[in-house]
């Protein structure tokens, strides 16, 4: 299966405070040297707590925010080097669902019309823009009578709803899906995420996934990216992450699933992410694992067929069980 993303040591920092002479008193390294694919057709998790960088990655693909380094790749064309122009006419190829459907949506706006602006690089006819309005709604479960409401009169989860029928407008390849189910309640979660299951298959979108809940990024993915205070710690397929993590960290994210069985021990919540003690793994000071040699950066390096980790101890650690940490 052919790539069609391509991200190759991705670096965003961002400076923080003042120090002498005006200049930064340090810098924040939101994303620290990635690199990653998503293949044609394919759904890649990108999971971690906040402040892991996994937004900070989203928002630098669509050039939303420009990077400090690195590069990225869309099909033949390098993201970083495009000019304005070039950039807009590629983006109708990339779009995102951001995690506040509210937010995201000009509540000055209708939906007919929200939708209209969606549809304007298609140059469609007006009678051949009504008719698209009607079926993008239809498309992610919203009736076309409705299409004059405004957003403040639509629930979350039909927000979001638009937001998705928005992104699809223009037709795009890749859609980024960014913490799409975060903001809404339990019960509509799923919903969206069927939807947006759905709708890749449908398509035949390629869609990087971004979430905290490794349970619902399992839902949704072909293969995952673990990410831990702007680094890949663990990348591989879906089950494999949780069939055999072989990173600390992922199996800490593991132990924070909610587990149905009653009889089963309470699950822990993942400590809170804290700073990245300079030099070496990034995850050594929560790692229980950790030893000496640890005071030097671990590569992201393939241990078994698809299967990719960023801990020295890899191979060497315990035989994994579901709820051990």
């Amino acid at each position: 299966m052919a790539d069609l993303v391509r991200v190759e040591n991705l670096v965003k920092h961002f400076p923080i405070g003042g120090g002498l002479l005006g200049g930064p008193a340090g810098v924040v390294k939101a994303v620290d040297g990635i690199s990653f694919t998503v293949r044609k057709g394919e759904t890649l998790g990108l999971v971690g707590e906040s402040g892991s960088g996994k937004s900070t990655t989203g928002r630098l693909l669509l050039r939303l925010i420009e990077p400090t380094s690195g590069k990225a790749l869309f099909g033949d064309s390098e993201l970083f080097g495009l000019g304005r122009s070039e950039m807009g006419g590629l983006r109708r190829k990339m779009q995102i669902v951001f995690q506040d459907p509210y937010g995201s949506l000009n509540p000055r706006m209708s939906v007919s019309n929200i939708l209209r602006e969606g549809l304007e690089p298609r140059r469609l006819s007006r009678l051949e823009q009504e008719a698209e309005i009607s079926r993008l709604l239809d498309t992610v479960g919203l009736r076309s009578a409705h299409r004059n409401r405004y957003p403040h009169e639509f629930s979350g989860g039909q927000r979001q709803r638009i937001g998705i029928a928005r992104a699809l407008a223009v037709q795009p390849e890749f859609l980024i899906a960014d913490e799409p189910v975060s903001a809404l309640d339990v019960s509509i979660q799923a919903q969206v995420l069927n939807l947006l299951l759905d709708l890749q298959q449908t398509l035949g979108l390629t869609m990087l996934f971004i979430a905290h809940d490794l349970a619902v990024v399992r839902h949704m993915s072909d293969r995952i990216a673990v990410m831990y205070l702007g680094k890949i710690v663990e990348l591989a397929p879906s089950e494999r992450i949780y069939a055999d993590p072989r990173h600390p960290y992922t199996r800490t994210l593991l132990a924070a699933i909610p587990r149905p069985d009653p009889d089963a021990a309470p699950a822990r919540p993942p400590a809170e992410s804290g700073s990245a003690e300079a030099g070496g793994c990034v995850f050594r000071a929560r790692c229980s694992f950790a030893q000496a040699v640890c005071s030097q950066p671990p590569p992201l390096r393939e241990i078994a067929p698809g299967q990719h980790s960023a801990c020295h101890f890899a191979e060497s650690l315990p035989d994994y069980a579901a709820g051990d940490q």
